[in-house]
């Protein structure tokens, strides 16, 4: 949950281009006043998924094992907490679950306590490593099963260093078989003598109250577990303010790693990089030649929205992205802009920054781009449209914000900003470092994240905050680029479509229970096959929820718990609700096999490991006809409520986002106890089985779907005033 940054420059409506140049995505800069690509070919996007049905959404990792097609997202449960989260998707990010190498429900991952930022990262053998941050050192780990056990693979003491903060990860090859993991992280403003002294690349020894940007390296050696244990660390600025991702690349001259950063002063932008050479007696940190290039500097301007990134194209260009502000004194005075450089000598010299174009758009920040061929770059990041507010930038301007997305191709130029996630998904202000950590909503964390597919398409991970807990616990969420224009041009992308006729489908024979390092075995009365929406009149909703069989609703020794829990969710954005929106679920509920129940309500949250995490403790009982199911393989279930019941005031359109059905289990008791007060309360909760979420377009569903399994669904609607959690705010 490092700090914030975000900046603010006056919008200038212009676009940079990259003249075609043999060396690529540096080229040469020229500004122009058109938006080239056409609205047929550039990039579009399926319906966004919710990632973190449990947990907490707070500034969520994104990586990609692009050989298997598995996806890993984790995310802390917020800031206050001992638990991250990771989640792990088998069919390319249309459902996800918790790893099983998580205890459910709480989420804990089987490693060392952390909670504090999360950072993940798969090899090219499939590995997948996890880094969760205690302040005090790195919780560290490694799966070679995809997530599901880490084994004796961990360490509570990552790094021989204490004190840490913000972690990144970047691979090189294998790390079990001949690579490397480096790892970028500050040393918090310390002067330890029981750690050995740094001297920064200028000379001058730390400062006690500089934050040291450093590496350290985790090869396979004797005493060094691969991706578990790292190195001494090498230390790469004391001019620190924090810093942004890493990354790997393999030239002809040798191998590099790069660390984008801020300074101290949160004027300048920088890029730290070193020759990854191996760990030696000559090269004790497995580091050399170590550099910090000045990339830009503005004296009368301020970044911190949060972290200045970086990518690489498959080339070896490199591609920086910040946000800046404009000050007089200590108040910002203008819009926040993203702005960019380019290199192509491998970080010796930047091309002059310009902004990112973005029109339409007021206040960009967590900018986070993604490279793929020889100059194309994708740009996720958070917009509105709303002008800068007060004298703290993002922290003192409301606005709705939603994720967008630009993509620069060689020789097209940009595109206009793309709407990645359907609608807004926070309204209210963002803390962030260029308004000093004023923002007095905290909920988003630092960053979204983009990575970039093997089809050359986008992936991005965010969250959600529009809920009746937005101050604290926003959802999880993923999309995916599915169509347009590819950073592997001329290569167009074709990915899952979204689904139509407002049903979606669900593979057999995975409703499990998944935890404790232990993939259980499927559950056929928790295992769902489909997913319908429908209004069969103006007055009623309805949802159909097909399972593979419910024969019987008594649970097994391999549902995770004695109470059976069948639910389906949505999103609803409001342009009025301070809250941004209601997230609605309803659910059949059986206790211990005994006749169901089925309840609606907004989802709530509980307290967990020191942070929080989403709940769904129903409101309302819906009785009668209105609740009912058929004991048959498979089976049905129907919930039926009056569409009064979940109207959301100022709902931005009539559309329902992302309806997801999933099954769950409960050690004990009932979802509904304790009930929610004001967004507090339910109980955390075993998740076994997901269904691809759909966006409920009433328009195309006037009737009942013709199939002999329905479930009418609706969900009372009203938002109370959220609790809000204390978030620990950390300065630099």
């Amino acid at each position: 949950m490092s700090t914030h940054r975000n900046g603010h420059v006056a919008h200038r409506r212009r676009r940079a281009l990259f003249l075609p140049a043999a060396a690529g995505l540096a080229g040469v800069l020229l500004t122009t006043t058109t938006t080239v690509h056409s609205a047929s070919t550039a990039p579009g996007f399926g319906t966004p998924v919710a990632s973190g049905i449990q947990g907490n959404g707070f500034e969520q990792d994104l990586r990609l094992d692009t050989q298997s097609g598995y996806f890993y997202t984790s995310a802390p449960q917020s800031l206050s907490s001992t638990i991250s989260d990771v989640w792990r998707s088998f069919d390319g990010g249309q459902t996800f679950k918790l790893i099983p190498a998580s205890v459910q429900p709480a989420g804990k991952p089987l490693t060392c306590a952390g909670g504090g930022d999360s950072e993940l990262a798969v090899d090219s053998a499939g590995s997948l490593f996890f880094n969760d941050l205690t302040l005090a050192n790195f919780s560290t780990a490694r799966s070679d099963d995809h997530g599901t056990s880490f084994g004796a693979n961990v360490s509570c003491n990552g790094v021989p260093d204490a004190g840490v903060d913000r972690q990144w990860y970047a691979v090189d090859g294998s790390v079990t078989n001949g690579g490397y993991l480096n790892l970028a992280y500050d040393r918090v403003a310390q002067s330890s003598p029981t750690q050995t002294p740094v001297v920064c690349p200028n000379g001058s020894p730390a400062g006690a109250t500089q934050n040291v940007l450093v590496l350290a390296q985790s090869p396979l050696l004797a005493g060094i577990q691969a991706g578990v244990n790292f190195g001494p660390s090498q230390s790469l600025s004391c001019d620190e303010g924090i810093m942004g991702n890493n990354e790997f690349f393999k030239y002809a001259d040798g191998k590099r790693v790069f660390v984008v950063h801020d300074n101290a002063a949160f004027n300048s932008v920088s890029m730290a990089r070193c020759d990854e050479v191996g760990v030696s007696v000559a090269t004790p940190t497995g580091y050399a030649n170590c550099q910090d290039k000045l990339i830009s500097s503005f004296p009368t301007a301020k970044t911190g929205g949060n972290f200045p990134t970086m990518t690489v194209d498959r080339q070896g260009h490199l591609f920086a992205v910040w946000e800046q502000a404009p000050i007089t004194g200590a108040a910002i005075t203008g819009n926040t802009q993203l702005m960019y450089s380019v290199s192509n000598d491998e970080g010796n010299t930047w091309s002059a920054a310009v902004p990112v174009p973005t029109p339409g758009l007021n206040n960009d920040v967590f900018a986070w781009p993604g490279a793929g061929d020889n100059g194309a770059v994708d740009v996720a990041f958070l917009g509105t449209p709303a002008t800068f507010q007060g004298t703290a930038g993002p922290d003192s301007t409301t606005g709705d914000w939603s994720v967008y997305m630009v993509q620069f191709l060689p020789g097209v130029g940009w595109s206009a900003p793309i709407l990645a996630s359907e609608h807004h998904i926070h309204h209210g202000t963002i803390q962030t470092v260029i308004g000093g950590q004023t923002g007095p909503d905290r909920t988003l964390g630092d960053f979204i994240q983009l990575r970039i597919g093997s089809q050359g398409e986008a992936n991005i991970s965010y969250s959600d905050s529009n809920n009746i807990d937005e101050a604290s616990t926003p959802e999880a969420m993923f999309v995916r680029q599915n169509s347009g224009t590819s950073v592997f041009p001329p290569a167009t992308v074709s990915g899952t479509p979204a689904p139509t006729g407002n049903c979606t489908n669900d593979a057999a024979g995975d409703g499990t229970f998944d935890s404790n390092a232990t993939v259980g075995a499927n559950q056929p009365n928790l295992d769902l096959l489909q997913a319908c929406m429908a209004m069969p009149d103006s007055t009623h909703y309805q949802v159909t929820m097909k399972v593979a069989d419910l024969t019987s609703l008594a649970p097994t020794a391999g549902s995770g718990g004695t109470t059976l829990l069948w639910q389906t969710q949505w999103h609803v954005p409001s342009s009025t609700d301070p809250h941004g929106g209601a997230l609605f679920m309803v659910y059949m509920e059986s206790v211990a096999g005994q006749a169901p129940t089925c309840w609606v309500g907004q989802n709530a949250t509980t307290a967990v490991g020191g942070g929080v995490a989403l709940t769904y403790p129903g409101s309302t009982q819906l009785t009668g006809t209105a609740c009912s199911y058929t004991p048959t393989a498979p089976g049905t279930i129907t919930i039926t409520v009056p569409t009064a019941a979940v109207t959301e005031a100022g709902a931005i359109n009539n559309i329902l986002y992302t309806v997801t059905a999933s099954t769950q289990s409960l050690g004990s008791g009932n979802a509904e106890t304790p009930p929610s007060v004001g967004g507090i309360g339910g109980q955390l909760f075993n998740l076994l089985d997901v269904a691809p979420g759909f966006d409920f377009n009433p328009a195309i569903s006037a009737a009942v779907p013709e199939a002999p399994w329905t479930a009418l669904l609706v969900v009372a609607a009203g938002a109370a005033a959220v609790v809000g959690v204390r978030r620990r705010r950390r300065v630099v």
